[in-house]
């Protein structure tokens, strides 16, 4: 599609569309007047929201029609739809996650062979949106606003790992830290886990041992790896985090609510959620990129 050529026009008919888009939901009257009270991208990358977070969210005909994959633009806001970081609003059903290596900083897929990969596995099946790091998040260079927003979506990225399908085609195993993460918040957070493909199979492999031996142990003993210290920091204490929930013997439904209560109130000092076992409080947690 082409660039647009009217930002106002543009950052409206994106409101428009993802209101038409959502779920009826309970919170859909509260989200679409903040929404609505964005007058413009930036106000709305600032995060003038009311502590709330929206996710772009690629619509299924510009992914599949693109030849490679498009880095974010503010000049392609057709091409998304903003879902609410908040219950309900991505499902196995009408999401996907994609999880990918990068090949170089410049571009993830230089030369569009996991992109296609992915085209031609998703094209056949039934979906609505898609989320691609690349695509769905400001990239370097960043405005003050981009990098307000690209903080926020780090916050809240793991309940679309939780909530959306998940995608993948990997080349051969290497210890990429963000990859292990990517698997292991899906496969612990879901009853069915992940088959356990060839691509696959080290990382899966990896997490078992985290159970059995703890993170720190296993990340250091298989070379695990991230380009930037504030991101290992923040993968490992969350990964520490999954570890403890499974030896906890939680059930998967109620590992899912408590980490989709600390993902939507991310800034609440206590957490307080009713469980199958009864109520679980989480003091002076804080979830955070840096």
């Amino acid at each position: 599609m082409e660039p647009s050529s009217d930002p106002t026009s543009a950052w409206k008919s994106l409101v428009r569309h993802s209101i038409e888009a959502w779920k009826p939901l309970p919170l859909n009257a509260l989200l679409k007047d903040i929404l609505e009270k964005c007058n413009s991208l930036d106000e709305f990358l600032e995060g003038q929201t009311l502590g709330f977070a929206f996710w772009f969210f690629q619509k299924r005909e510009a992914f599949l029609r693109q030849d490679a994959m498009t880095k974010w633009s503010r000049d392609r806001l057709d091409d998304y739809i903003l879902l609410p970081a908040a219950n309900g609003y991505v499902s196995r059903a009408t999401c996907f996650f994609v999880s990918h290596f990068w090949h170089s900083k410049d571009d993830p897929d230089p030369e569009g062979k996991y992109l296609r990969l992915n085209q031609e596995s998703l094209g056949p099946q039934s979906w609505d949106y898609i989320w691609v790091d690349w695509t769905c998040t400001p990239q370097f260079p960043r405005t003050p606003a981009e990098e307000i927003y690209f903080a926020s979506t780090l916050q809240t990225m793991s309940a679309i790992i939780r909530n959306a399908g998940f995608a993948w085609f990997y080349p051969p195993f290497e210890p990429r830290l963000w990859i292990l993460y990517e698997v292991a918040e899906y496969a612990l957070t879901c009853d069915l886990g992940i088959d356990p493909f060839p691509d696959i199979k080290k990382y899966r492999e990896h997490v078992e041992e985290m159970l059995k031996n703890g993170v720190r142990t296993t990340l250091e003993k298989h070379g695990y790896r991230s380009t930037y210290e504030s991101d290992k920091e923040f993968l490992v204490s969350w990964l520490e985090l999954l570890m403890l929930t499974k030896k906890l013997r939680l059930d998967t439904a109620d590992i899912r609510q408590l980490f989709d209560n600390l993902t939507w109130h991310r800034l609440a000092g206590v957490v307080i959620c009713n469980t199958t076992r009864g109520f679980c409080s989480c003091v002076g947690l804080r979830v955070s990129s840096s």
